[in-house]
């Protein structure tokens, strides 16, 4: 059990070589790992902000489906945005086949994790709160890594800063709306 934790830890690392928007020009490469990181970091502001609401999050719940959401990809690699959603057969192909890595990556691990973390990858992006809290934040990651190409002199991630802005904009959630404003965006 020991030796398969320590593969699964070794193939968890090659999220740090995955490249986000492999297919185009980039002018500052992410990996899937500073991806990641920057979606759980937003989600815990996010979450919190929600809560400032009113709102009830299970933080714990939400995080650990931050962290656990693109984890297939140290495995598959990334798959370009615009392929995975151009038609909902393949999209939904594509997140059953991406299942398939998950649980096979996570299956060797001890005390009942394979069953929880599957759980919690299958869920990350649900209508619950948690779910729509995730999404946002791997939107708006996406978002300022757009803004952030944009503004070094990149103009192909002018349209995709427009596109996640407006997809943003449609959450209903107050906290993209104040995160929104504080980048200047969500002004009328």
């Amino acid at each position: 059990m020991v030796a398969s934790i320590g593969k699964f830890l070794e193939q968890e690392r090659n999220l740090g070589k995955v490249i986000r928007f492999s297919a185009r020009a980039r002018l500052k490469d992410e990996s899937v790992a500073e991806h990641s990181f920057h979606v759980a970091f937003y989600s815990m502001l996010l979450a919190d902000l929600e809560m400032s609401y009113g709102n009830k999050v299970d933080v714990e719940r939400l995080l650990r489906s931050a962290l656990l959401h693109d984890l297939e990809e140290c495995l598959t690699g990334d798959i370009m945005h615009s392929f995975k959603y151009s038609d909902a057969k393949v999209s939904k192909e594509i997140k059953r086949i991406s299942g398939k890595f998950f649980d096979g990556l996570i299956a060797s691990l001890p005390n009942g994790l394979p069953k929880k973390y599957s759980g919690l990858w299958a869920g990350a992006k649900s209508p619950s709160i948690e779910g729509r809290i995730l999404q946002a934040a791997d939107r708006l990651e996406a978002l300022l890594y757009s803004m952030q190409e944009y503004s070094m002199g990149n103009s192909h991630f002018k349209h995709t800063a427009e596109e996640i802005t407006a997809k943003l904009k449609g959450t209903g959630l107050k906290s993209v709306e104040t995160v929104l404003k504080g980048l200047n965006i969500g002004k009328k």
